[in-house]
């Protein structure tokens, strides 16, 4: 299994060919190298899909990148020379090898995987420790419902906090881990019975690799189709890197609160950590027809583009 090749800061990994390997052990002083790495990953990916969308006359995105991209699978990571080299690159053939490079450090080696756990390291003191713990620690009546029930969506673990209070149900985009379904959350089956669904839907540093900003809304519109709507307990948790709150051009914590309470929710927990934020949410049913198109609120060099779109 290739290494990662920037400073070779993990040394095992995962693919999605069907083998399973040691799960990512990250050092503490590792963990920012990581973000930064996949940062400008995703930032790069996204002004690929602008520059393509603009040379072809087509919004191009991950669901139609495929009947573009003919160029050959690849299978080395991209070099940072290349990355930042993105904004004066206007070849089409080497903007589509570039998207392959990228999706293969993302996917492949398990970038995603990676940055998730660096996030989750950066962000809690003890290592080991996972977004659900909190939900627990603000939420701890929720320790005492009888057969609680839950869906992680990109579940990095069967041993988490959640796993002791609630039958938890865990899916993941690329998973190949004993106990973790290999399944895209948008193409899940939307449950037709009220046993099928779940007291708590957690969406742990998911909503922000979402593609595009009205592929994050058709999420958030879905959660409450999950949920056992119909019992004291339906509880929507959300993780998100703070800066998708506090620097977006697009989004800040008043937007973000419009929106879940237009889809029927009210935030009972918030909580601004140093790089996430934890929202708890419970289910009101009070939906609104509202629509949120991109509209950019503040400006800034170093601000970033997250956005949720609802139509």
């Amino acid at each position: 299994m290739a290494k990662l090749k920037a400073g070779g800061i993990l040394k095992k990994t995962r693919s999605i060919t069907g083998k399973t390997f040691t799960k990512p052990s990250i050092k503490p002083q590792n963990t920012r190298k990581i973000i930064r790495r996949f940062h400008l990953l995703i930032n790069k990916k996204n002004l690929i899909y602008q520059k393509l969308s603009n040379q072809l006359n087509n919004e191009i995105n991950d669901q139609n990148i495929e009947s573009f991209n003919k160029t050959g699978k690849e299978s080395t990571n991209p070099t940072v020379e290349e990355l930042l080299n993105v904004s004066n690159e206007n070849s089409l053939p080497s903007l589509f090898k570039l998207l392959r490079k990228i999706d293969y450090e993302i996917v492949e080696t398990g970038g995603l995987q990676k940055y998730q756990i660096a996030s989750l390291h950066g962000q809690e003191s003890k290592r080991g420790s996972d977004s659900s713990k909190w939900l627990f620690d603000n939420l701890p009546e929720l320790k005492s419902i009888k057969d609680l029930s839950a869906l992680e969506i990109g579940s990095l673990s069967t041993k988490n906090v959640i796993s002791k209070f609630a039958q938890t149900t865990r899916i993941d985009l690329n998973s190949n881990e004993p106990g973790i379904l290999k399944q895209d959350f948008m193409e899940r089956p939307t449950p037709k019975e009220s046993k099928d669904r779940f007291n708590i839907v957690s969406c742990s540093l998911v909503l922000n690799f979402v593609p595009n900003a009205r592929d994050r809304g058709k999420m958030m519109q879905r959660f409450q189709e999950f949920l056992k709507k119909d019992d004291k307990c339906a509880i929507l948790f959300i993780v998100l890197p703070l800066s998708c709150i506090t620097n977006s051009r697009y989004c800040d914590k008043d937007l973000f609160t419009n929106i879940v309470t237009t889809l029927g929710f009210e935030i009972i927990k918030y909580h601004e950590a140093k790089k996430l934020v934890y929202v708890a949410l419970k289910w009101t049913g009070k939906i609104k027809k509202r629509k949120f198109p991109k509209v950019e609120l503040h400006d800034g060099p170093s601000m970033n583009n997250f956005c949720i779109i609802i139509e």
